[in-house]
């Protein structure tokens, strides 16, 4: 089972994707993270992140590219929260990549649905907000709208983190099935 999970800064998405993939009560639990602690105010943030999972079994793995990589050296089975396509979406496009960012993300989503049991994806909405004036923002956000998409697209649950309020887009009943 894959499950997008999906909202703005703040909305709750964090804590929503954590419930699914605890819920799931599959182990092993991997938390693939994705942000590069650049500064204060991301160790902050990954030190909130870790705290709320504090308990629950998962084992951290710092990815913040190269995630086909990463998926290759996962055993099969098991349970992921990937966190985030923003992050890992500007670390593939910004980086020193010389491949195309979107394509190289999507294929390591595929390989991670291939080997785990259950994937969840946590990502941003990137279409709320006005239209970046800088090209290189534009083609980001066009990135991750376009992975947002193909996720989307084979996903059996699509889920919309407003003001912590689940709206489920897709798979509405396996949704509740598995909260429940």
């Amino acid at each position: 089972m894959t499950a997008l999970v999906i909202g703005g800064s703040g909305s709750g998405k964090s804590a929503l994707a954590e419930q699914l993939v605890c819920r799931c009560a599959v182990f092993p639990r991997y938390y693939i993270a994705t942000m590069k602690l650049w500064d204060e105010e991301c160790r902050k943030r990954a030190a909130k992140h870790r705290a709320q999972r504090a308990g629950n079994g998962f084992r951290t793995l710092e990815v913040p590219d190269h995630l086909r990589e990463a998926a290759s050296l996962l055993p099969a089975g098991g349970c992921a929260l990937l966190e985030c396509i923003g992050n890992l979406t500007a670390n593939e496009q910004f980086g020193e990549q010389t491949v195309e960012p979107v394509s190289e993300i999507l294929c390591g989503i595929h390989m991670l649905q291939e080997k785990l049991e259950h994937l969840v994806i946590v990502t941003n909405e990137v279409f709320t907000d006005r239209k970046p004036e800088d090209a290189s923002m534009q083609q980001y956000v066009k990135n991750i709208g376009a992975i947002n998409c193909a996720i989307a697209e084979t996903a059996e649950i699509v889920v919309e983190a407003c003001s912590g309020i689940p709206v489920i887009w897709k798979g509405e009943q396996l949704f509740h099935e598995i909260m429940a």
